[in-house]
């Protein structure tokens, strides 16, 4: 089983304060319009291999491994604001002013972050099957799975690390077997994505090199999930638009529809019993709107 990931050599280290760095990798069209990817949890910069029209779309897409994950140091105090001043940091050492953001999944509160804390440099939002607020929220409707998931074990690192170690030692010894094993709550339209080979090469080869260093990185994803953002989210300007599967099982579909009517004028696009996995054959769906309001709001920024 193979899957085009893209080149290694497109990868670059950029270095953080204190020492830290944070590594990504660029796919698409190095002159292009950029956009700051954000992969889920456990995944890494390799999940982005997927959007294989970005370049004909005239898109720079710029995928960095968050914390702890694939070759991202992990940071001593994170949050999510700390994580926005690291993205700053991350675009001025690339030389980009503006720029879209895309999260999927885990990576959803990290680009709300990037929206409602940088949005004068934030030129489109899109949000894929994203975590929600979540954590101490009294009004979402979740399952009992779900309570479990993200109110009761991310207070227990321990038993968090033990479950992603599992997963982690399982997708290197065997990859196969544990993606299907960690499909079995999954609705037919995510297992009908795992049958594609790319599609599972990919899925198998970016939870290698995120969970590579170890389970930091996931075991902060649900730490974070697990308390309040303390974002302003009212203060997100750019156009935005959030894709969730009717039929999704991974995220509380409550929750992000919620964080939909939160954020000032954000399109909620409910994908009619598709699940979590809808985005891994459908970047280039996304790509083509972020294209469309990165191109409006590049028209509308002031000349001169």
């Amino acid at each position: 089983m193979t899957a085009d990931l893209g080149s290694a050599a497109a990868d670059r280290e950029v270095p953080l304060a204190n020492g830290r760095v944070m590594l990504l990798r660029e796919f698409g069209d190095p002159q292009g319009l950029p956009v700051i990817a954000l992969h889920g949890t456990p995944a890494s910069r390799l999940m982005y291999a997927g959007a294989t029209t970005a370049g004909q779309l005239g898109m720079r897409v710029i995928a960095p491994d968050r914390w702890g994950y694939g070759g991202t140091t992990a940071h001593p105090d994170p949050t999510l604001p700390a994580f926005a001043a690291d993205i700053a940091r991350l675009a001025d050492a690339l030389g980009i002013a503006r720029f879209a953001v895309l999260g999927v999944s885990g990576g959803g509160p990290y680009a709300c972050a990037l929206g409602s804390l940088l949005p004068d440099r934030v030129t489109a939002l899109a949000l894929v099957a994203p975590v929600g607020p979540i954590g101490r929220v009294a009004d979402v409707k979740i399952t009992p799975f779900h309570y479990f998931c993200f109110r009761m074990l991310p207070r227990m690192p321990g038993a968090v690390g033990l479950v992603f170690r599992a997963y982690r030692r399982g997708v290197q010894v065997m990859p196969n077997a544990s993606v299907r094993i960690a499909a079995l709550r999954s609705p037919p339209a995510d297992l009908r994505v795992l049958d594609n080979t790319q599609a599972r090469g990919r899925f198998i080869a970016m939870s290698v090199e995120g969970l590579r260093p170890g389970v930091k990185g996931p075991i902060t994803d649900m730490q974070i999930f697990n308390r309040p953002w303390g974002l302003p989210l009212r203060a997100i300007s750019a156009p935005s638009r959030l894709w969730i599967g009717t039929a999704d099982t991974n995220v509380p579909i409550d929750a992000a529809r919620k964080l939909a009517g939160v954020i000032p004028g954000c399109e909620l696009v409910e994908l009619r019993d598709e699940g979590h996995l809808w985005v891994a054959m459908n970047y280039d769906v996304i790509l083509r709107w972020i294209a469309e309001k990165q191109k409006g709001a590049a028209r509308a920024a002031p000349h001169g």
